[in-house]
């Protein structure tokens, strides 16, 4: 009977152990439930507000190429220059050079649709010496260094703003020296060419006011009648000239 009575004894002991034990666990799952609840109500209540404060970041941030710009290129010309003295042509060869050009335009837009203008001034050391005589000249050095001019742009956007692709027509002109003599005299001269100028390129925004652009031109150098050495000798000088001009562009108030 004594056994009994102590088994008897330690299963309730046991029982009251694992009925407290299972308590405790329910209290710890009610303690977790209720962490998951409260995280769930915050998140709920947070999340829209950051994703409205990141939206509102992102807009801060869109792309446009509107407005107000600047812009400094490097590039290269090339031509096939010709120099004609009375009926004889003195040189016809390929020659170009390194330059920089800088420019300062504005654009607007409607819809996808982009037009612009812009100012510019470039330096291109473009020199032609002449190699061995070829009569009545013994000797000719023509220098082709600064131009001016205006541009107008027309072109169309893509990837949210980012891509700029247009075409461009310009009006300017060029400054041409030289030295040259003919028959044991010497003359100088220093013209400025009208030129018309057709081209293409591209900008890509790197950041809201930095892009990359990329640029092809052809200028024609109209046929004046201005000669370009002092002398009653009929001259004329063809030097089309062919760049191709890489660069930054800076929208400062984008």
């Amino acid at each position: 009977m004594f056994k009994l009575a102590e088994i008897d004894n330690q299963v309730r002991t046991a029982s009251g152990r694992d009925g407290h034990g299972s308590a405790c666990t329910s209290a710890r799952l009610d303690r977790l439930t209720g962490l998951a609840s409260t995280a769930a109500i915050c998140i709920a209540t947070l999340l829209p507000g950051a994703l409205d404060a990141h939206a509102g970041g992102y807009e801060t941030r869109r792309y446009s190429m509107e407005g107000t710009y600047f812009g400094v290129l490097g590039q290269y010309s090339h031509a096939n220059a010709q120099f004609v003295w009375d009926t004889a042509t003195i040189f016809d060869k390929d020659t170009g050079n390194w330059g920089v050009s800088g420019l300062a335009g504005h654009g607007w837009k409607s819809g996808s649709f982009y037009f612009g203008g812009e100012i510019f001034v470039d330096y291109a050391n473009i020199k032609n010496v002449l190699a061995q005589t070829v009569n009545p000249v013994s000797q000719l050095t023509l220098e082709r260094k600064v131009g001016a001019g205006a541009n107008l742009l027309a072109g169309v956007t893509a990837f949210d703003d980012r891509l700029l692709t247009y075409g461009l027509v310009g009006v300017g002109a060029t400054n041409f020296s030289g030295s040259i003599t003919v028959s044991n005299a010497s003359l100088k001269g220093d013209v400025w060419y009208p030129v018309l100028s057709l081209g293409a390129g591209a900008d890509w925004a790197m950041t809201p006011s930095l892009s990359v652009r990329l640029q092809g031109k052809h200028t024609f150098y109209y046929d004046v009648s201005d000669r370009i050495f002092p002398d009653q000798t009929s001259q004329s000088y063809d030097f089309d000239t062919t760049s191709v001009s890489v660069g930054l562009i800076w929208r400062p108030w984008n």
